[in-house]
């Protein structure tokens, strides 16, 4: 130890003995933790992340989500595919054709969707392209722009018949003039003749197949297959019964007794799943063509329940695309950041390349690994990391990750150009949405929401030097975040690293709602940046409202308890949701990114069948959940709470996988389910039987008497204490069709019911004796629903508590990841992924002077939303006395006190 670092050693010894304890802590945050969100297409763009953009090489925009792309054998040309659309990019000009066309005059070939598979004909002038939910091929020639033929991939072959088939990848063997075509519906593979355009042969493969190649021999194929299960239904269901056998939650958790081998849910057998570690789950398929036969089965990843950097692994791996060589095939492994590589000479595993970019976020997943190429002499693969805005540069002979190139937003695709001397990326969002309201805002002709606004992009870049992918991967590491010095006085009840110290805040309570933006909530808020004529759902705004409420309802609130609780406690101006809809929202906000499966399903049109013998028909939509394809390598919140033995409570998460019945009724949990789908084992016993998720058939009052009750039935009659950790969702925000017979004459009700439902929330909360030492986290899943003249993914953030700075409003960059850090933080809780690890850190929002002040409800404009009508078909009235009284007061000094403070006043 040289001289100075033990003048260090012993000031900082003499600090801590004098009780001065003052250390400094390394810190990584996203390097816009000081920005808002802003596109700049040359120069660096900011990202709802706080991650910023500064994408190589010549970029354009194409139409949203592109998740397949092919380039033609003369080298001319690439056909990048959307969700019933193509886009024909000249390679040498960068001009970009967008099939349909706006005006119409150029039809789409693609009649119901698209999914993944696109290949160019030998000559390159025509394509192959997948048909997704019609479960066809449809040939187009790209020079005339016109439809030529499509091709089923329904009927009988070797005396089955196939129905409801889902085209999924494909690819093209010129040898034989035939296409090699995945039908995720029937997990399987189709070889399917060009001349004669009749199947040849259909071959059984792993679940939900979503990528295929070929050997350079063409003698064989590999299948990556990303489902983990073939879901049944509640057993005896009929399309005629169906409805009267749903169960009122989900029927067991993920990878239990009850999961593998079956149970009873209110007195209806429920079938079992067997084991997420199936042959056929998570997997990859070796096909011998010659004989149409599977002769190998490989789990390229790790097990779930093997244990992995010593924590459990709950996420399959999700193979998902495959380049393959003359001896070696290589995979992306998404959920475990890595490549699998198989010998398909002798049809063994031989071992995986981890991607690594930089060792201080190496140890936590959140890559994404999704399309993969290789140069021809098989030395060098780029990687489109979905997760990081990069494509990672794999040297293969060594198999280490050689440098990084910046991308722009969620690579999904990379192919490289016929001479090898350029890399052609694509990405699924582009730079990002930008504004979509707004006096200087001007309407795009694609559309105004967040998904519409944002567009995808293609991108040509020079093969880089040495030096210049060592200049490429310091600025994609920049992009993703930087390394700050905290001096932790100790004082901040948030500290700057999980595990470093205590903080006074013991209970967290995290409240999710649905689809909001911050300009039309707190857009008139002063010391805000917002833009007042966007405040649809603020107080006193008829300017923003429909000519018919204008002139009836003067001084109408739509949500006055949201401007009170940010006046009085603290509020973001530049939060920003991760996400574009609930399929990724509810993903982002318990700390799963959302997989390849998640963002290519999400744009996709699709169709559920319960009854098909196509058992890939009965597939989870995880619009409400994280379902078990989605799920990360050591799982999300729910996981990283229960490795620290830190109990929780759920109200409302998780319930909705995208086929339940959501009536009136269903207010047990607010679905009823027919398709069996697991809950996360973590979760399942810890959430709610009588809290309605997300259902905007049922009231925010209706979950807020719920809430109320389970509350005080659980944590303030007994003996229990509150846990340290609860989630919540209300979520009637979203909004729906006026329905004056319920009590939402406007679809501005629905938002005055969730304004009353946040306002009780926090009147009850604060009149409990958990408020002493209690933080409260609000926002939103999504944007999807609002505008806004910053960004279209601005959203609500809000924070209160006694240790929560009052009347604040915090200017730093924030998004889920910085929620999450901030949960993790003040639970102890090791980071999940680098997205949390680098979150921004909003220490900002706190102070070390609490103030245990209760926060006093709001009541509603009745004018607008009939909150006695709408509880009248469950014969419930509103007891308001009852409300303002608050909690029962049990036998603590504080709850006493802070109830007899609040009637004085």
């Amino acid at each position: 130890m040289n001289f100075k670092s033990l003048i260090v050693l012993v000031f900082t010894v003499l600090l801590i003995s004098c009780g001065k304890s003052v250390r400094t802590v390394k810190v990584l945050q996203v390097p816009g933790k000081d920005q808002y969100c802003k596109i700049d297409m040359n120069g660096v763009t900011v990202l709802p992340s706080g991650r910023h953009l500064t994408p190589a090489g010549d970029v354009i925009q194409i139409t949203n989500d592109p998740y397949g792309m092919a380039v033609s054998p003369d080298g001319r040309k690439a056909v990048t595919l959307h969700n019933g659309v193509i886009t024909i990019i000249d390679l040498i000009s960068l001009e970009a054709q967008r099939i349909p066309s706006y005006d119409k005059k150029i039809p789409s070939p693609l009649t119901e969707g698209s999914f993944l598979g696109v290949a160019f004909s030998t000559d390159s002038k025509q394509v192959y392209l997948s048909g997704g939910d019609k479960g066809d091929v449809v040939i187009y020639d790209i020079e005339k722009l016109k439809k030529i033929d499509s091709i089923s991939l329904n009927g009988q072959v070797n005396g089955i018949d196939y129905e409801d088939s889902f085209t999924s990848d494909l690819r093209y063997n010129a040898d034989n003039n035939e296409l090699l075509v995945l039908d995720r519906a029937n997990f399987r593979m189709v070889r399917l003749n060009l001349a004669t355009k009749k199947i040849t042969a259909s071959v059984k493969v792993g679940r939900q197949p979503f990528g295929i190649s070929m050997s350079p021999d063409k003698k064989q194929a590999l299948v990556a297959n990303v489902g983990v299960y073939s879901y049944p239904t509640v057993k005896g269901a009929t399309p005629e019964n169906f409805d009267d056998l749903r169960i009122s939650h989900h029927p067991y958790g993920e990878n239990t007794h009850e999961s593998i081998h079956g149970t009873v849910v209110e007195g209806k057998i429920i079938p079992g799943l067997g084991s997420p570690n199936h042959p056929d789950a998570m997997s990859v398929f070796t096909v011998d063509l010659e004989q149409n036969k599977v002769i190998n089965k490989f789990k390229t990843g790790y097990l779930v329940g093997e244990t992995v950097e010593d924590a459990e692994v709950v996420g399959g791996a999700s193979p998902n695309s495959i380049a393959v060589g003359k001896q070696f095939a290589y995979v992306t492994n998404a959920t475990n950041d890595n490549i699998a590589i198989i010998d398909h000479t002798t049809q063994k595993m031989v071992g995986r390349i981890p991607i690594q970019v930089d060792k201080r976020i190496d140890k936590v997943r959140g890559l994404l690994p999704f399309g993969i190429t290789m140069t021809k002499d098989e030395k060098t693969m780029y990687v489109a990391l979905l997760g990081f805005n990069a494509v990672a540069v794999i040297d293969i002979p060594t198999r280490t990750t050689k440098g990084i190139i910046p991308s722009c937003w969620g690579p999904t695709r990379v192919e490289l150009s016929k001479d090898e001397k350029h890399i052609y990326i694509i990405t699924c969002r582009g730079f990002g949405a930008g504004p979509n309201g707004g006096v200087d805002f001007v309407p795009p002709v694609q559309g105004t929401s967040v998904s519409q606004i944002q567009l995808g992009s293609f991108q040509k870049v020079k093969v880089p030097t040495d030096k210049e992918l060592a200049e490429y991967t310091r600025q994609s590491i920049n992009n993703t975040f930087i390394e700050t010095t905290i001096t932790d006085d100790r004082k901040n009840p948030l500290p700057p690293l999980p595990g470093l110290r205590e903080s006074p805040i013991k209970h967290v309570v995290y409240i999710t709602k649905e689809n909001r933006t911050y300009d039309e909530v707190f857009g008139q808020l002063k010391g805000g940046v917002g833009d007042s004529t966007l405040a649809r759902y603020g107080i006193n705004n008829t300017y923003t409202l429909p000519d018919s409420m204008q002139k009836h309802f003067p001084n109408q609130r739509i949500s006055p308890n949201h401007i009170k609780a940010a006046k009085q406690f603290a509020f973001s101006d530049n939060y920003y949701c991760d996400s574009d809809a609930s399929v990724h929202g509810h993903h982002w906000l318990v700390g799963v990114i959302p997989n390849e499966w998640v963002e290519s399903n999400a744009s996709t049109s699709k169709t559920e069948m319960y009854f098909s013998t196509a058992e890939g028909r009965r597939f989870p939509q995880t619009i409400g959940s994280v379902d078990p394809e989605d799920y990360a390598e050591i799982g999300g919140l729910w996981e990283a709470l229960e490795r620290q033995n830190i109990d929780f409570y759920n109200f409302g998460q998780a319930n909705e996988s995208g086929h339940e019945r959501e009536e009136w009724y269903d207010t047990n949990t607010g679905a009823a389910h027919g398709l069996m789908i697991p809950m996360q084992k973590a979760l399942f016993s810890k959430t709610s039987h009588n809290y309605a998720g997300y259902n905007m058939n049922i009231p925010d009052q209706y979950r807020m008497d719920q809430f109320e009750k389970e509350f005080t039935e659980k944590w303030i009659n007994t003996n229990d204490e509150m846990p340290p950790f609860i989630t919540m969702m209300i979520p009637n925000d979203h909004g729906a069709s006026p329905n004056a017979e319920q009590g939402y004459p406007y679809r501005q009700s629905y938002m005055v019911d969730n304004d009353l439902a946040v306002g009780r929330v926090l009147h009850f909360l604060s009149r409990t004796k958990y408020w002493k030492d209690m933080l409260v986290i609000i926002t939103e899943d999504d944007p999807q629903g609002g505008v806004d003249h910053i960004d279209a993914h601005r959203s609500i953030l809000m924070m209160a508590g006694p240790y929560v700075k009052k009347g604040y409003v915090s200017h730093t960059h924030a998004n889920f990841g910085a929620i999450l850090k901030t949960i993790y933080n003040i639970l102890n809780i090791p980071y999940v992924n680098h997205f949390d690890q680098t979150g921004s850190l909003l220490q900002d929002f706190f102070t070390d002077e609490p103030d245990f002040t209760p926060y006093t409800l709001e009541r509603h404009d009745d004018r607008i939303y009939d909150a006695e009508l709408s509880m009248k078909k469950y014969h419930k009235t509103i007891d308001w006395r009852k409300i303002e009284q608050g909690p029962p007061l049990d036998n603590t000094e504080y709850a006493r006190e802070n109830f007899d403070k609040n009637n004085d006043e």
